[in-house]
């Protein structure tokens, strides 16, 4: 049975993750430069290695309080869509290997406009969390915003 590979992190005390593959990376120790005007939910950018990356918050986007008050709030480096972009979250847990039956899709009764990016639901021990799909995050138009962001910021 085929087993995939999950970053598991903490939003306030949920755990959600993103599937690894979608991850190039985790930043801890790093500085946001915050930009005027910027897209709904991008707190600024980073230089990554000489790569300005805009950073995106998920606290933000599930309606939670955008400063993260934790020594262990991390970025998650993903290639979402083609661009390159950087999640805050509170904290990243841990990586887990799940079997295919263990990963259930969304619920119908959960899913509509607002959480699209909700794609699945992955058992871990005794938890349910939600896993969700980089590429669904933004919308068509902040995803614009945020390539013109990075065009801009070259």
């Amino acid at each position: 049975m085929e087993e995939l590979k999950y970053v598991v992190f903490q939003l306030e005390e949920q755990k959600y993750a993103m599937n690894l593959m979608h991850v190039n990376g985790i930043e801890q120790d790093y500085h946001i430069i915050p930009v005027p005007n910027a897209p709904e939910g991008v707190t600024g950018i980073i230089n990554l290695r000489g790569a300005v990356i805009p950073v995106y918050s998920l606290r933000e986007r599930f309606g939670m309080d955008k400063r993260i008050d934790n020594p262990e709030k991390s970025l998650l480096i993903t290639n979402s869509s083609g661009t390159a972009l950087a999640y805050e979250v509170d904290a990243v847990a841990e990586i887990e290997e799940i079997t295919e039956k263990n990963i259930n899709e969304m619920p119908s009764v959960a899913s509509n406009e607002e959480t699209i990016f909700m794609e699945q639901v992955l058992h871990i021990g005794n938890d349910i969390v939600i896993a969700i799909n980089v590429d669904k995050v933004l919308s068509e138009d902040t995803r614009n915003m945020v390539e013109q962001l990075i065009e801009d910021n070259k």
